[in-house]
């Protein structure tokens, strides 16, 4: 996700990542009931993927970033 990130947005994005074991409470909070969950928050609405990520071109899709 860093690399997507900085190669289609530099400058332009805020990568948090949490790992669920250690943060029991945050994962708790942001509903995240499975892992790995991709939550997009800006533009709204909210967009998340949950599960197999190796996909860019649908990883993409699924945050509503390509067509």
């Amino acid at each position: 996700m860093k690399k997507i990130c900085s190669d289609n947005f530099p400058d332009q994005y805020e990568l948090m990542i949490i790992d669920v074991l250690e943060s029991p409470q945050i994962a708790e909070d942001e509903k995240i009931l499975a892992t790995p969950t991709l939550v997009r928050e800006l533009p709204e609405p909210i967009r998340r993927i949950t599960g197999d990520l190796s996909n860019l071109d649908q990883v993409l899709i699924g945050l509503d970033i390509k067509d």
